[in-house]
């Protein structure tokens, strides 16, 4: 008859291997008790890896599309809220145009008053947010609009002050002005003033801003612009009527040329109103699809996140249960191991 040896150390050692393979699956049930989904996918789903993987792939696809929009809807918002202010300090505007032309002995308020809003509109040009200029197109981290009035003079005052001397032969402050006719201050107006604030004269004498407004991507199949920038015509025109009211001397100015220049001005703020309302508008339609954009996302990420939990996703109950199996498992094997070593065959003899 043949026996085998069997020792104490080799039945402890067995009960050791016992308990490092019991904690091992402890870890894992833990893991997915905690989790929710499998400890090992990979080793779980087999050749469904890759489909998981590729499910998860898209999820992360869409939620970068939402990240990015968030940051588009909030240079829209805040470009919303300043165009608000823009136009509200046109309208305003419009209100003292109005009452300079009732009363030529205001024309000193409208001149102030044009002053504070040119500093005001440069000011709201010029708005940043997280350090980038809203209003500068693709140029974010330039300045979009230099000051009008400085020490030395802009180059747009100066511009003006040029353009003003070789139409009437007189600079703004002196005696001459007074001699400028109603005719010959709106051939001024329409002419060469007018040319200061076309597009090419306001980049180069106003605006380092870029035409070419931001761009983004909101979605797989859609990319929209999500600015505006300060080469804009309303923006361009309403810098227009602030400078010839506080830069042109109206106060000197003859009856006619004074009436030409205000209703210049209140036609010009007019028609801004309405301009400042479709740009506006169109920054709206922007927004409008960000949130289309987003809700699609919701929806498709739900999907996706169901795919994935059929996959992936464990049972809650029954992994809690294996946890607790395993821990009375363990705590057997340590009590097992305890009683083994205090086992000696002096007991026995």
């Amino acid at each position: 008859m043949k026996t085998t040896n069997v020792s104490t150390l080799s039945i402890i050692n067995a009960t050791k291997e016992t308990r490092v393979s019991l904690q091992a699956k402890l870890v894992e049930a833990q893991k997915e008790s905690s989790t929710g989904r499998h400890a090992d996918v990979t080793l779980t789903l087999g050749y469904l890896t890759q489909r998981t993987v590729s499910l998860r792939q898209d999820h992360a696809r869409l939620q970068t599309f939402k990240d990015t929009n968030i940051v588009a809807a909030s240079r829209l918002e805040l470009t919303q809220t300043t165009l608000d202010g823009v136009a509200d300090a046109a309208q305003s505007f419009l209100t003292t145009l109005m009452a300079a032309r009732a009363a030529p002995s205001s024309a000193g308020v409208a001149i102030t008053d044009a002053k504070n809003k040119l500093t005001s509109f440069e000011a709201a040009m010029n708005t940043t947010v997280n350090g980038t200029h809203i209003f500068a197109g693709v140029n974010t981290d330039v300045k979009p609009v230099t000051a009008y009035f400085g020490d030395p003079p802009s180059a747009a005052e100066t511009a003006v002050a040029d353009a003003f001397s070789t139409a009437f032969g007189v600079s703004q402050g002196e005696p001459g002005v007074a001699n400028i006719t109603g005719a010959d201050m709106e051939t001024f107006l329409d002419g060469a003033f007018s040319d200061l604030f076309n597009a090419a004269n306001w980049s180069t004498s106003w605006s380092s801003a870029s035409d070419q407004n931001i761009t983004s991507r909101i979605s797989t199949n859609e990319r929209i612009e999500t600015s505006t920038n300060a080469n804009a015509a309303p923006f361009r025109a309403i810098a227009s009527a602030y400078t010839m009211i506080a830069d042109l001397d109206i106060e000197n100015l003859s009856p006619d040329a004074y009436l030409a220049v205000i209703d210049k001005a209140i036609k010009v703020v007019g028609q801004v109103t309405a301009d400042l309302t479709d740009l506006r508008a169109g920054l709206g339609t922007a927004q409008e699809r960000i949130k289309a954009a987003d809700d699609r996302a919701d929806v498709q990420m739900s999907l996706l996140t169901d795919h994935i939990g059929e996959l992936e996703r464990v049972d809650g109950y029954e992994a809690t249960a294996r946890v607790n199996a395993l821990l009375t498992q363990i705590e057997t094997a340590y009590a097992l191991t305890a009683r083994l070593q205090n086992l000696t065959l002096l007991d026995h003899i």
